[in-house]
């Protein structure tokens, strides 16, 4: 089949060839059939039982009908004419010198194929590496503990994701003791809602049993779009869980389940668990009770609903912005679900351990002259508001 051809056309009278660049009007009897006026007349070309034909009227050729009948090569009339002459238009020899046609490209004639594709755009993981402005500190490594039993509070756990581009891209996470890939070789999970995204969640208690106490670092390896990296999600120094190992700390889980905008990952159905642990201290419960109470036609006041609703305080000690960014931009951001555990001795309360709780108020932060310090503070409250008493 074709969609467009050109038709070079000299009738008797004329002094030169004219030139028709047609496209299809439409199919007929399975075959493209294309139209044109000449010298004032219209004309149709079209195809039946072996032939092609041009008449005044399209397919049609019954008694009254002028026409002509033509015998072109192929499916498609690309071919010069040869005529029968015994059936013409008004003697078909005397119409037209010469007829010929031949396949023409269609984005000529209006109509250009066109091919879709789509480049999926991407975020490409970065590391940072700050500048050596002459200040003499350590790297920032982060506490985790572990602990064989079902105490949440007493086991930490790291979660770290990445988003690649295509399914033909590649990453890997990879857990490193003293710069040697561990035994212990993470997992990595597809989200659910978010195509060509992945996370890792590590047991720190399933490391300590495979590879023991230690330093480590979490890399993750990549290759997106032709673009290979590496990165380092952070490092750690795993201990067993104690109560002197995790004195003078202070600790958050949260469970992520919403869609994170910086990263452009839809984290829906996931529920990605993650820990962080920083020096600091947790607690300053306020109970703020509300109260409503009701007088009597004695004057006598009583009760009607009462009812707590405990705030708590996230406090940082000063610190670095590897510890400040993440609770800040992370944690205290994206949180679904948010367990605070303090673990410091003057806490005048020690049942702080994974106390469900959601943030209440902006995060604050606390700058200090001639220092990269910040000390963080976040009003939390509880989760479940039923610290109350009413008549029923």
């Amino acid at each position: 089949m074709c969609d467009c051809i050109k038709v070079e056309i000299e009738a008797n009278g004329d002094t030169s060839v004219t030139t028709y660049q047609l496209e299809k009007g439409g199919d007929l009897n399975g075959y493209s059939w294309w139209t044109w006026t000449h010298g004032g007349i219209t004309y149709f070309m079209w195809y039946n039982a072996g032939f092609w034909f041009i008449t005044s009227i399209l397919g049609s050729i019954s008694s009254g009908v002028q026409y002509s009948r033509y015998v072109f090569s192929g499916a498609c009339p690309l071919a010069s004419l040869t005529g029968d002459p015994s059936t013409g238009w008004n003697d078909v020899q005397s119409i037209w010198k010469t007829m010929t046609t031949s396949a023409l490209s269609c984005p000529t004639c209006n109509q250009e194929d066109r091919t879709q594709k789509k480049y999926d755009s991407i975020k490409l993981p970065t590391d940072f590496v700050e500048d050596e402005r002459g200040l003499k500190e350590c790297c920032c490594i982060y506490k985790v503990l572990s602990d064989p039993g079902s105490d949440t509070w007493k086991n930490d756990k790291t979660s770290a994701w990445i988003k690649v581009s295509d399914p033909s891209d590649t990453f890997n996470f990879v857990l490193k003791k003293n710069d040697v890939a561990t035994t212990y070789t993470p997992t990595s999970v597809q989200f659910p809602n978010e195509p060509n995204a992945f996370y890792t969640t590590i047991n720190w208690n399933d490391v300590m049993t495979t590879d023991g106490q230690g330093c480590y670092e979490l890399k993750i390896s990549f290759s997106i779009s032709g673009i290979t990296g590496e990165l380092s999600w952070g490092k750690y120094d795993l201990e067993p869980y104690s109560i002197q190992s995790a004195l003078n700390t202070a600790r958050i889980r949260a469970i992520f389940n919403g869609y994170q905008e910086e990263e452009q990952i839809d984290f829906s159905g996931s529920d990605v668990e993650s820990t962080f642990r920083f020096h600091g201290y947790i607690g300053n419960r306020q109970p703020n009770q509300e109260t409503d109470n009701i007088i009597y036609n004695n004057r006598e006041m009583k009760r009607v609903i009462r009812e707590n609703l405990n705030s708590y305080e996230i406090i940082t000690d000063p610190s670095d912005d590897c510890i400040i960014r993440p609770l800040v931009d992370t944690y205290l951001l994206s949180e679904n679900q948010l367990f605070i555990s303090d673990y410091n001795a003057h806490n005048p309360s020690y049942r702080y351990q994974d106390l469900p709780v959601i943030v209440s108020e902006s995060p604050s932060l606390e700058y200090f002259d001639f220092s990269r310090k910040v000390k963080l503070t976040c009003v939390v409250s509880d989760k479940f508001k039923n610290k109350r008493t009413y008549f029923k």
